[in-house]
């Protein structure tokens, strides 16, 4: 079965992601953003951006693609409720269905216990 994990920006809940992907060794995991009542991502992430003065790496209106550094303010929370340690979420994506988020600074701990899918997957192929 997989994880769903609870995306919250502003104390808010926006979605939630499965986190398919990942980079152990890195400590990164990253995965599809399914949103909840934004008709917008583009728009949505731009203005909260703009608003907290948190850094956009791209930004391509005519194709309402954009890309940002960790937001301070996104947090995820597992399904038992308790909050996702690391560094940070960023965001990136374009239109309304492809979004994705990268959740970077994963401790191994962290890795080998809530991820232990990606963990093991990961070192059974090395």
């Amino acid at each position: 079965m997989t994880s769903k994990y609870i995306l919250k920006l502003n104390n808010e809940i926006i979605g939630y992601t499965k986190f398919e992907f990942s980079d152990v060794p890195m400590g990164v995991i990253h995965g599809k953003l399914i949103l909840e009542g934004i008709e917008s991502p583009y728009n949505f992430f731009k203005d909260h951006c703009t608003k907290f003065d948190v850094h956009i790496n791209s930004d391509y209106l005519e194709d309402e693609f954009i890309a940002t550094v960790i937001i301070p303010q996104l947090e995820v929370f597992l399904e038992n409720g308790e909050k996702l340690k690391g560094w940070g979420g960023s965001i990136s994506g374009l239109g309304k269905d492809d979004f994705e988020i990268q959740f970077c600074g994963i401790t191994s701990e962290v890795m080998q216990t809530v991820f232990n899918h990606h963990f093991v997957k990961y070192y059974s192929e090395e």
